[in-house]
C-alpha cells in the first residue's frame, strides 16, 4: 500500500489548510470522513469529490450517495466503492471537493507526495495544519444577510392599534363590549336576527 499526501485548501477568506495522509487502497468515503474532521464540520451533508486537472475543472464526479442526477444509464461510482489508487494519475493529481451543496463549501485537494506508510501510523491522518478554519455554520449568516432584519421577532417602536388607557382601547371602559371585545347581540340590525 503507497500512502498519500494531500494538501486540502478550503475555499475561504481564511485560507486555512490540512495535509492528510490516505492509503492507496482506502475510498473516498474515507478521505470525505478525514477532510470533516479535519476542518471540524460535524454535519452529515451531502458531498462530491470531482477529479481534477491543472485548472481545477470539475471531471468525473465521485458523490457520496446517489441522487439520481446521472445521465440515463449511468450510475456513478459511490465515494464508497471508489479507492483512492483509482484515481491518481500524475504525480500533482487534483480533486475538487464539495460539501453541503446549500452553502457550497469548496476544497481543493492536491496531491503533493507518495510514500510508504509509516509503521504503527493509522491512516487517515492529518500531518499538517494551518490557519483556523471557518464554522460549518458561518455561511448561513450570508444567505439571509439582507432578506430578514437582524431579530424578526424583536419588539421595536411599532405602533399599536389601542391607547395605554385601557385594555380594549377605549377611555370609556368599553361599554358596548363584552369581556371579549365584542358587542352584544342587540347591536346587530334587523337583518341579522
Amino acid at each position: 500500500m503507497r500512502i498519500y499526501r494531500f494538501r486540502v485548501l478550503i475555499d475561504h477568506e481564511s485560507e486555512a489548510f490540512r495535509d492528510i495522509e490516505i492509503g492507496s487502497e482506502q475510498t473516498f468515503l474515507h478521505l470525505h470522513t478525514a477532510i470533516k474532521d479535519a476542518f471540524a464540520f460535524i454535519g452529515q451533508e451531502m458531498a462530491s469529490f470531482y477529479v481534477s486537472d491543472e485548472n481545477w475543472d470539475k471531471g468525473p464526479e465521485i458523490p457520496l450517495a446517489d441522487l439520481g442526477f446521472a445521465e440515463e444509464g449511468e450510475v456513478p461510482a459511490l465515494m464508497e466503492q471508489v479507492h483512492i489508487s483509482d484515481h491518481i494519475r500524475s504525480t500533482s493529481q487534483r480533486f475538487i471537493y464539495a460539501y453541503d451543496f446549500l452553502h457550497m463549501w469548496m476544497f481543493m485537494v492536491e496531491l503533493i507526495q507518495a510514500g510508504d506508510p509509516e509503521a504503527g501510523a493509522t491512516y487517515p491522518r492529518v500531518v499538517m495544519s494551518m490557519g483556523t478554519a471557518p464554522d460549518e455554520h458561518s455561511k448561513e449568516d450570508d444567505l439571509t444577510a439582507g432578506i430578514l432584519p437582524d431579530d424578526p421577532y424583536a419588539l421595536g417602536d411599532e405602533e399599536h392599534a389601542y391607547d395605554d388607557d385601557d385594555e380594549w382601547g377605549e377611555e370609556d371602559g368599553g361599554e358596548d363590549h363584552d369581556e371579549f371585545g365584542h358587542g352584544s347581540v342587540d347591536d346587530l340590525g334587523d337583518e341579522f336576527r
